[in-house]
């Protein structure tokens, strides 16, 4: 978590790891975030699909 929080506060934003653990803190953020701690989630994406909705259509998959 302390790897995470450097890299937010060497682009400028000041978050640090909250005393609870998975979590960041930070004097300031965005007011859509609402009150700190923030917790922090790794999403390990294996597979995307988009389908077009309009002509000529068609469906895609990704694989990572």
């Amino acid at each position: 978590m302390d790897d995470i929080a450097a890299r937010y506060a060497a682009d400028g934003w000041p978050a640090k790891v909250d005393a609870t653990g998975p979590a960041l803190t930070a004097e300031y953020s965005a007011p859509s975030a609402g009150p700190p701690p923030w917790h922090v989630y790794r999403i390990a994406v294996e597979t995307a699909m988009a389908l077009g909705t309009v002509e000529p259509g068609g469906a895609t998959r990704w694989r990572f």
